[in-house]
């Protein structure tokens, strides 16, 4: 499904139609690239998230923004401008329902001319918009490829047809930002792999050099005193590491 179709509360796809929103195509560019220069550091996905949220409500002139990231399980990142619309998005992740978790579900657009005509399927979430003030909403996902890492919601306080332009400047954003996440994601992976690597490396040198020095000490084998120091730390509950390190380090004898 292209970046302009949009999916309508029953899965149907719809395509929007009207007047062109985003006339200033130099707000557009500035906003771009506000975001790419986000993107490009990498670690820092809070600050990528604001100036997502700023550039959609710059360019498609919005009452407000919300970002939902899933990754890892069930854990959820979530933030808002204004704070406010906070309770929108935990209204929909709480029970399941609303715009935001069907655009995840079916991994396209979804947009809502208004809000108050979808009470029959989104109650909570209809109510809750209503007490926020906003009448009309499209979610896109934010997808990198086959991944989608969470959606970017656009809110009016309006009813609203949300058009082509709109979809596609709205997944622009969303895809520019979910490459980040994604790249992000996999450099950190590769750190945490690097550190357990590392982390192994010490481990077996510090042993290895424990063997030495009680072999040389007991005028044994490496491997008995191996078996010394693995049972001295069974004994005293204490790991293999603990014991060699202060074998080597605070000369102790077993």
């Amino acid at each position: 499904m292209s970046a302009s179709a949009a999916l309508d509360s029953t899965g149907r796809s719809v395509f929007a139609c009207g007047v062109v929103r985003v006339s200033d195509s130099q707000v557009l560019v500035a906003a771009v690239s506000r975001l790419a220069d986000a993107v490009a550091v990498v670690g820092e996905t809070p600050r990528m998230v604001r100036q997502l949220m700023d550039s959609a409500i710059d360019v498609l002139d919005l009452a407000g923004c919300t970002v939902t990231l899933v990754q890892d399980g069930p854990e959820r990142f979530t933030e808002a401008t204004p704070d406010a619309l906070l309770e929108v998005e935990r209204c929909q992740h709480r029970t399941g329902r609303g715009p935001c978790v069907a655009a995840m579900r079916h991994g396209a657009p979804i947009a809502v001319t208004n809000i108050g005509c979808r009470r029959a399927v989104w109650q909570e979430f209809c109510a809750e918009a209503v007490r926020q003030q906003v009448s009309s909403v499209v979610v896109v996902p934010m997808r990198s490829g086959d991944v989608t890492v969470g959606a970017l919601g656009m809110y009016t306080h309006e009813p609203r047809d949300w058009t082509e332009q709109d979809l596609s400047v709205g997944g622009l954003l969303a895809s520019m930002a979910a490459g980040h996440i994604v790249k992000s994601t996999a450099i950190r992976r590769q750190e945490q792999l690097t550190e357990q690597l590392m982390h192994a490396l010490d481990t077996r040198i510090i042993v290895e050099q424990a063997k030495g020095v009680l072999a040389n000490a007991g005028r044994t084998t490496p491997d008995a005193a191996y078996e010394l120091i693995r049972a001295h730390a069974r004994t005293n509950r204490v790991p293999v590491q603990a014991v060699a390190k202060a074998i080597v380090e605070l000369g102790l004898r077993i």
